[in-house]
């Protein structure tokens, strides 16, 4: 009862930081992982004693059970993470977070009670405190992206759209063609911006070039 009250407190500790965040995965998520790898462990290690008292000819690994736990909640994290329209991905400190609560569980169900509560502060501290990082790392020059979609005429040269957005202080990094028909192609573009930079001045100098139908630009910070 202990070591299940202790994963719950630990595991409601962890989620309350992700309910706070509204994320997926908070408090109720979190509890019951960490409750439940804990019994699976407690169970694993009492029937790998339990059997090997029955008969000498019996040899179980106690931890086998946990083990399977580790690969098994893989599942569950694979599901917080989303996939946006726009390439980013979110929700991976989510998944480490259901990780790190199976951790938790697996320790306090082996006895462990100092490593689980000193992992958990550390968890803990790390996602209040990680933000006062940024200030010591070096700021990336291009931070925002943005997608351009442009219907334009066969005629135009690609390769000039491609050094005017350059020109404008931003880095390509994706670019597709569509043939829609024999005089129109569209024309996407996933770009970098500086931090200098505002997607309207791209929009303007897109604007200046000639045999451009249509423009449209979405912006993510």
């Amino acid at each position: 009862m202990f070591k299940l009250l202790l994963t719950c407190f630990l595991g409601g500790i962890i989620g309350l930081e992700r309910e706070v965040k509204r994320k997926p995965v908070g408090i109720k998520t979190c509890i019951i992982i960490a409750v439940t790898t804990c019994i699976l462990t407690v169970v694993s290690i009492h029937a790998a004693e339990y059997y090997a008292a029955l008969s000498s000819n019996i040899r179980t690994d106690p931890m086998r059970l946990a083990a399977q736990v580790i690969s098994g909640i893989g599942f569950i994290g694979t599901g917080v993470i989303l996939h946006k329209n726009n390439d980013m991905i979110s929700g991976i400190t989510t998944a480490a977070m259901i990780w790190s609560a199976t951790g938790i569980g697996i320790t306090v169900g082996a006895g462990f009670y100092g490593d689980a509560i000193t992992v958990a502060i550390i968890i803990i501290i790390t996602l209040k405190y990680s933000r006062y990082l940024k200030v010591i790392i070096p700021k990336r020059n291009y931070i925002n992206k943005i997608n351009i979609i442009l219907d334009i005429n066969s005629e135009l040269n690609i390769e000039d759209i491609t050094q005017t957005i350059h020109h404008k202080n931003c880095q390509v990094d994706i670019v597709s063609i569509k043939e829609e028909n024999d005089n129109h192609l569209t024309l996407s573009i996933s770009a970098y911006l500086s931090k200098h930079q505002s997607s309207f001045e791209v929009y303007k100098k897109l604007k200046s070039i000639q045999h451009i139908n249509g423009i449209e630009i979405k912006y993510f910070n």
